[in-house]
């Protein structure tokens, strides 16, 4: 009996045992605190590698055993468990993990996690790049990565942006970084759609940038495009529009004031009566609008993404406008399970119209001429041409700037991969790609030859240029990866060759007129020209070693080798090595049981870069150029040690997490020395050319890196976090060399060059003399006489400030109550100066140009404590290159303000959508500067190079008001 007994409770247990095991269909839905859907989200069971990913609505479906338990894992949100207890349906919400420390950070080749990093690497994501007036995506850095400083040269519509990450490392050889999309280098990314990017990731220090060796002295930035994913099909549309207006305008010199002053300077003609508010005429409102539609999805061992974007900006000068047109794929294929196929695509085709700014209005520039041309005329004379400033000998007025020429360009970009990756022996991955980077450029401009001055001098010009460039990549990278117990390891090795083709061709004709008689010529003058050509190529090897020992001790080590057809044979292999380590404190036994630190880490790092750019590709060959006659005429030497510059970097940091993740900081300490600094060196008259490439000198740069995160307040109906960061770099000029003892930078129109690069001072020092103020006898400018000598010459210029700032600095804060969000961001640069060179024109009262109302406080015989000099026609002394003209341009500026609302999930399911946000944004809406310019971040010149730091009529910066949506289905 007994035993009867025992088998039937053996076989009911056994049958309830089979029960749970039995394999349920289990569905569900998973959501962020929000309650919007999160497509995307692993559901893997525990203890297998069976599971599901979310469709773009969130839900999921998969089979399951009925006793198994779920577990849900999302980048950037904390994973969680759920046991399925025989249900059918789980439903699930995921919470925002402030630490992150489990995110997949792409890296050179690769990718990791955050928590197991050991360099200098910051990632934003691609909620800071959405809903804001940006044609260039790096704009939305700005501020937001420390060590990171981007500067908008211009405001034009398309205007380009420059990038230094941790201070400039060359002179005359690039400053920018490596941008690598999907794996495709390029060297910018300004024609990639903001709304595709999935996460940016910028390698700072030289042991995670070494592993593109030549091409990582600068910094290198990971593009990683959006991807679909299994599931629902995913359908996105995103769309602003708004304007945009100058924040600042200049006080100029009314009609009235204009006349006097003629006057007084000896003038007889000032206009024709009129009075005409030229900024009023010039500055306009602009407009921009951006839509972006997207499709997204997969299944059966395939995804794909699919995006089509169009984005206007018209500018606040007109014409100046920018049409741009994107289109971006993104997609893999699973032939086997160890065969998979990738594909990418990005198409960008841009068409531009531009008003010519950088310059005074002698030299056509619109922005000068529309604070310099005086009120007393109009726009056009009675024949129809433009009027120009009187008694200037054809100076024409900002309308005739911006409309008498007609400046337009195409421009057509394809970023384009296909791939495979062969996975083998378990451990193995073998991925190979080929890519191309393909660049049109046609560039069209007509002058015409009776409305403007120089248009009827010339009899009227056309001009046009074509620019061909193809660059082609084939990288072949093999991994492994192992786990053995506490120990993991991974390896990487790869072969990349690399080739460009680059053509250019100018073209230009004048003198359809007459320029005498107006009368039309047979045919027009033809200018001879001589088409570019070029050519480069790279072989590359590489290879990195990682390992982690029980998720606490952690090493990684790089090596590339680098060959540059920039170089001669003997000099054409650069090595590049790296190392760093990384001692996770916390999984120590003394910490393990923290209730207040989370984690962690300190880390360090060691590596050497290069950089082959900038010079030109043939700089060590002897060269010749035909001129005019047929001729040729030696252009450059041969200079066959020309070799690579160098830059050598060390880092220490820390990753501290504490209070359950509320906080994270941030800090980073590093010294970069750059050695065989690639430099044009400007030569003597008697060289019978102007420069010639040399590994001369040596740079450095130092500073401190610091962020910190904080989740202020965490309730269901209210959150507030925050995110700040500030850099601190210091860079400086080791050496020029034994023959170099400066070179100058810089060059303002008719005066000496502002900027000076010499030992021991950093780049973008400027250089004049010392501006002591008016002498109140003659009303003269005085400037110090620093050699004693009882006279000014150029032996008393000597420095006279830096626009190298002190620090930069940026701080977000987001705000959620209920269905609406809050985004605020200031960004900021302290301490660096500005030379003004505007103020030469608009305050040097030597010639008829219309002034600055500043200038009512000159010297006059009735005004002898003027704060300006005197008004002396033809005397250009008293506005010389001086410091009377270096301004303070440091800002603080509300860089974007964004109100959004989500529409609640009741509305969504009934409407049957995954998202509905309706936003406003404010951008650039206040700066608090003392920088009397139009703006303080312009710069005339390239704005990370030796003569950053000069303002001379430059386009400013504009104010944006829009209105958006982003919908989802």
């Amino acid at each position: 009996m007994r035993k009867k007994f025992t088998l039937f409770i053996l076989s009911l247990l056994c049958t309830i045992s089979v029960s749970m095991a039995q394999e349920l269909n289990v569905k569900g839905e998973v959501k962020d605190e929000q309650g919007l859907p999160l497509p995307g989200v692993s559901v893997k069971i525990k203890g297998s590698t069976k599971g599901a990913m979310t469709a773009g609505d969130g839900k999921y479906t998969l089979s399951a055993p009925g006793n198994a338990t779920l577990v849900f894992s999302f980048i950037g949100y904390k994973t969680i468990e759920q046991a399925i207890n025989n249900n059918t349906t789980i439903n699930v919400k995921l919470s925002e993990d402030n630490n992150e420390l489990n995110e997949v950070v792409v890296i050179g080749y690769g990718t990791t996690t955050k928590k197991d990093l050991t360099t200098a690497v910051t990632t934003i994501s691609s909620k800071d790049l959405k809903n804001q007036p940006i044609s260039n995506p790096l704009q939305a850095v700005q501020g937001r990565a420390a060590g990171v400083q981007v500067t908008s040269q211009s405001g034009k519509p398309g205007a380009d942006i420059a990038v230094s990450i941790r201070g400039n490392t060359s002179i005359t050889a690039s400053n920018s970084p490596l941008y690598v999309i999907d794996g495709i280098t390029s060297r910018t990314a300004a024609f990639l759609n903001p709304n595709d990017i999935e996460s940016l990731t910028i390698l700072k220090d030289a042991a995670a940038a070494a592993i593109y060796g030549s091409s990582g002295a600068n910094g290198v930035v990971l593009i990683t495009t959006k991807k679909g994913v299994a599931g629902k099909v995913k359908v996105e549309f995103n769309a602003f529009t708004g304007i945009s207006n100058f924040w600042r305008k200049q006080d100029v010199l009314s009609a009235d004031q204009y006349t006097d002053l003629m006057k007084e300077m000896g003038y007889t003609t000032f206009g024709d009566g009129k009075n005409t508010d030229w900024q009023k005429e010039t500055f306009g409102t602009g407009t921009q609008n951006q839509y972006q539609v997207s499709i997204a999805g997969g299944g059966k061992g395939g995804s794909y993404y699919l995006s089509s974007g169009y984005q206007q900006d018209k500018g606040i000068v007109a014409p100046a406008k920018m049409d741009k047109y994107t289109v971006n794929f993104n997609g893999s294929q699973a032939a086997t399970s160890w065969l998979k196929f990738i594909g990418t695509a990005a198409v960008t085709a841009k068409n531009s119209i531009d008003v010519s700014d950088n310059a005074g209005v002698a030299r056509g520039g619109t922005i000068l001429s529309a604070l310099t041309t005086p009120g007393t005329i109009g726009i056009y004379n009675p024949n129809g041409s433009y009027t120009t400033i009187p008694n200037s000998g054809g100076w024409d007025n900002p309308i005739a700037q911006a409309f008498g020429a007609k400046n337009k360009s195409r421009d057509f970009r394809f970023v384009g991969s296909f791939g495979a990756e062969l996975k083998f022996l378990k451990d193995f991955t073998l991925k190979s790609t080929i890519s191309t980077n393909i660049r049109k450029n046609y560039y069209d401009y007509t002058l015409d030859a009776f409305k403007t001055t120089y248009g009827r001098q010339e009899g009227g010009i056309y001009r046009n240029n074509d620019t061909d460039d193809k660059v082609w990549l084939n990288e072949n990278i093999l991994t492994y990866n192992k786990t053995v117990g506490k120990n993991v390891f991974s390896a990487t090795a790869g072969y990349t060759i690399q080739a460009s083709d680059y053509y250019y061709i100018d073209y230009e004709e004048n003198r359809f007129y007459n320029p005498q008689t107006g009368v039309q010529n047979d045919r027009p003058t033809l200018v001879p020209k001589r088409p570019v050509a070029a050519q480069w190529a790279k072989q590359s090897y590489l290879s990195r070693l990682t390992y982690a020992f029980d998720n606490k001790y952690l090493f990684s080590a790089n090596f590339r080798a680098d060959g540059s057809s920039r170089f001669s044979e003997d000099k054409r292999f650069g090595y590049f090595p790296s190392a760093s380590a990384g001692w996770r404190i916390s999984g120590e036994n003394f910490l393990k049981d923290s209730k207040t630190i989370n984690d962690l880490k300190i880390r360090g790092s060691w590596g050497k870069v290069g950089n082959d750019e900038g010079i030109g590709d043939y700089e060590w060959r002897k060269r010749y150029a035909e001129n005019a006659q047929g001729d040729y005429n030696l252009v450059n030497l041969e200079n066959t040690g020309l070799s690579w510059e160098t830059t050598t970097q060390s880092n220490i940091g820390l990753d501290l997490t504490l209070f359950n993740n509320r906080l994270t900081f941030t800090a980073d300490a590093y010294l970069k020395k750059t050695d065989d600094l690639l430099i044009k060196v400007q030569l003597p008259p008697t060289a019978g050319f102007a420069e010639q490439a040399y590994n001369v000198g040596s740079m450095e740069n130092k500073g401190l890196e610091l962020a910190l995160s904080t989740k202020n307040i965490e309730k269901d109906k209210f959150s507030w976090s925050t995110d700040m960061n500030i850099s601190f770099n210091k860079n400086k000029v080791t050496s020029l060399g034994a023959s170099t003892p400066s070179l100058d930078f810089g060059g303002i129109y008719t005066r000496t060059s502002a900027v000076r690069v010499v030992e021991g001072r950093p780049l973008g020092s400027f250089y004049g003399f010392v501006y002591t103020g008016v002498d109140q006898k003659t009303g003269l400018a005085t400037y110090e006489d620093l050699n004693g000598d009882h006279k000014i010459d150029d032996s008393d210029r000597t420095f006279i400030g830096s626009a190298q700032p002190d620090f930069t600095y940026g701080m977000t804060n987001n705000f959620r109550y209920g269905n609406f969000g809050l985004n605020i961001f200031f960004q900021g640069v302290q301490g660096n100066q500005m030379f003004n060179a505007s103020r030469i024109d608009l305050e040097g009262l030597y010639d008829s140009k219309n002034q600055s109302a500043s200038v009512l406080d000159r010297w006059t015989t009735e005004n002898t404590n003027g704060s300006i000099p005197r008004a002396v026609r033809g005397n250009t002394d008293n506005s010389r290159t001086s410091s009377r003209f270096v301004e303070n341009a440091s800002y603080l500026r509300l860089k974007s303000a964004t109100l959004s609302y989500n529409f609640s999930d009741t509305f969504l399911t009934r409407m049957n959508m995954s998202r509905l946000t309706l936003f406003v944004t404010g951008y650039n809406l206040l700066t608090f500067t003392k920088y009397k310019g139009l703006d303080p971040e312009v710069s005339q010149y390239g704005a990370n190079g030796p003569s950053m730091g000069v303002d001379y009529g430059t386009y400013p910066q504009s104010r944006s008001f829009l209105l958006g949506v982003n919908v989802g289905f």
